[in-house]
Parts: C-alpha cells; sequence; structure tokens
C-alpha cells in the first residue's frame, strides 16, 4: 500500500516511478547522487545520475521536489544543477531518477532511484532548531525521521577545528556515502533503507567516539554515531556495535567499522575489537562444528572451512572488508549474507 504522503507530495510521476522500481529481473540500473548533501541556502546543488543498460533507445529523467527537471537521451550519465533552494531553507529537497527504455517492452526494464531528500540550512548550517540535518534520508514513510530504517548519524570530530569548518566535514560526509557506501554494490542496493544524517553538535574521539551529551535527547531514535576526525588515528568501534570513528580522508576504517557497528560484523582478521558469533547469519565461527553445520545448511561445502584463528572459524579468504576495509576489498560469502540479512530485516 503506497504511503498516502508520500503520493501526495510528488503524484502521478512518483506512482509511475514506483510501479517500475518494483520491476527487478533485468540487469538495468540507476542511481543518482547530490553534492553537497547538506546545502545552505545560498549553494547550488549537482545531481548526477548513471546508467547501466544494454538498450540503444531509452532515456534518464532527473526529479527535484517532484517536478522533472533535466531529461538526457541514450547517454548513460545525465547531470543537473539546480538551487539555489533559498526558499527551502530549514526544509528539505527531494531528488530522484528514473530510467525509461524504450526498445523493450517489458516494465522490467524501466528503473528509479529515489526519491530522497536532503537539508537546505542558512549560511552558518542551522537547520531551524533541529541539530540534526538528513544527508540522504529516504522519502515516502509515515514520518520523519521515519524510525524504519537504519538510521545513522553522522558526527564531526573537534579536531577539525580551527584548521577546517563545517562545510570541510560536508564534503567528507558526501564521500562517505557517494565513494564508500555506493561504491559498494551490496550496500548500494539496499541505500533506500538507510537513511544518513549529520549532526551540528562536535564531538570526541575517545572512546570509540565521544559523542555530545545532548545526542540522546536530542536524537534518541538513532542507531548508530560515526565520529569522523581530521587527525591520523587509530579507529575503534565501541563494545556496543553502535558507535565508530573514522577519519574522513581515509575510506578503510569508515567502511570497516561500518561492517563492526551498523551491520554486526565480527573481525575476519586480526582486529582489535575481537571475535564474536552473532545470533543471525555470523560471518565467523567459533567453533569448527558451527562453521560447518552452516555451510551443509546453505548447500556448500564444509571442506572450506577454516581456523583462521585459534578457536575461531571462517569460510573467507584473502583480504576482505572484514579483515581490512578498502573499497575495493570483498565483502566474502559469510558478510554478504550478514549483510543482507541487516537489511532485509530492518
Amino acid at each position: 500500500m503506497l504511503n498516502n504522503k508520500f503520493v501526495e507530495r510528488f503524484g502521478a510521476i512518483s506512482l509511475l516511478i514506483m510501479a517500475a522500481s518494483a520491476c527487478t529481473n533485468r540487469s538495468d540500473t540507476i542511481s543518482i547522487q547530490h553534492d553537497p548533501v547538506v546545502a545552505t541556502s545560498s549553494e547550488t546543488v549537482t545531481f548526477d545520475a548513471t546508467a547501466s543498460t544494454d538498450s540503444s533507445d531509452y532515456r534518464i529523467r532527473l526529479f527535484v521536489n517532484g517536478s522533472l527537471e533535466k531529461t538526457c537521451y541514450n547517454s548513460l550519465t545525465c547531470s543537473y544543477t539546480g538551487g539555489p533552494y533559498l526558499s527551502y531553507e530549514g526544509s528539505t529537497v527531494s531528488f530522484a531518477a528514473a530510467l525509461d527504455v524504450f526498445d523493450c517492452d517489458n516494465s522490467a526494464c524501466d528503473k528509479v532511484d529515489g526519491y530522497y531528500d536532503f537539508g537546505i540550512t542558512d549560511a552558518s548550517y542551522v537547520w531551524g532548531t533541529t541539530t540534526y540535518i538528513p544527508a540522504k534520508v529516504s522519502v515516502g514513510t509515515s514520518s520523519f525521521p521515519s524510525g524504519v530504517d537504519s538510521e545513522l548519524l553522522i558526527h564531526m570530530a573537534t579536531d577539525y577545528l580551527p584548521g577546517k569548518t563545517f562545510a570541510d566535514f560536508v564534503s567528507d560526509v558526501h564521500d562517505k556515502i557517494y565513494d564508500v557506501y555506493a561504491a559498494q554494490s551490496l550496500i548500494k542496493t539496499n541505500m533506500k533503507n538507510m537513511d544518513i544524517y549529520v549532526y551540528t553538535r562536535t564531538a570526541g574521539t575517545g572512546s570509540c567516539g565521544s559523542v555530545a551529551w545532548q545526542t540522546n535527547t536530542e536524537v534518541p531514535w538513532r542507531d548508530n554515531d560515526a565520529v569522523l576526525h581530521d587527525s591520523t588515528l587509530t579507529d575503534c568501534t565501541d563494545s556496543g556495535l553502535t558507535r565508530f570513528t573514522a577519519e574522513g580522508s581515509n575510506t578503510t576504517d569508515f567502511l570497516h567499522h561500518s561492517g563492526h557497528a551498523v551491520f554486526g560484523l565480527a573481525d575476519e582478521g586480526t582486529g582489535a575489537l575481537g571475535y564474536f558469533q552473532a545470533t543471525n547469519e555470523p560471518n565467523i565461527f567459533s567453533s569448527q562444528a558451527a562453521c560447518q553445520s552452516e555451510q551443509n545448511l546453505k548447500g556448500r561445502s564444509p571442506g572450506a572451512c577454516n581456523e583462521f584463528s585459534a578457536g575461531w572459524w571462517g569460510i573467507h579468504s584473502g583480504t576482505t572488508v572484514m579483515s581490512n576495509g578498502a573499497v575495493g576489498d570483498s565483502w566474502g560469502t559469510e558478510a554478504f549474507e550478514r549483510v543482507q540479512y541487516y537489511f532485509n530485516n530492518l
């Protein structure tokens, strides 16, 4: 059943796009990103869409605030710069991209990415009376924030100051969303279920991220905290798997510690967090029997289980996200299944 707020806000165009997005039996894809991810009311915003299709006859359409703003024919990329969005200060702007394939009579050929919302602030990055600002959140839910998606709050550490500005932090958040998360097909496919916000209060880097004391009162609905810092530190995830630190300019720690805190993955190398077997879809196992049982259940060879650390077993090999964390690293079979389980059970 379609949400009434979504239908009211975006009308018939959205209904057509949503119907197309339900078809998934072809390899055609469309994705869209925006920059900056949080904009002041004096800034323009660039929306870039990228498609993948075997078709020779197609178009990409870009929508902002429910209006068609740009159409590109037979090009795998499409870009539109809009704004400034002065009248939206203190509110949000929404955006989406649609891929329409003409030389295919199957509705599955048509795809969509969006709608998403992001915040428009004043020149000082004040967003009304609220200290959290949407950077990329899915719209169409019954409330805002929705509380039904994975809710990640990203904090700026005090070590950004005084050398850098909040705008520099926002730029780093853009990189984490699009150059780290969206570079992972597993996460990118599920990003409609991941809402990302920035917080205007600064945080410390100790204890795997010491967030401002007001956070629990002002943002009680968040699931995880990510503290971005400017200096070079040894990053970590807290023992409760709710909070982690990462360098704003370094992608390795952000992806790896997201694996811990957001997705509940254990280390697959010699990580500082240590080893644990998750209750559901673990990526490592506390015994050979548990590992082999999982492989038998999934129709895989139990002989793939290996003791990668004393008393801990897995089927991963080589460099993985949970042994390293670079953007190009593989998730491995068990970690992949754990992340998919996480999104499927939000």
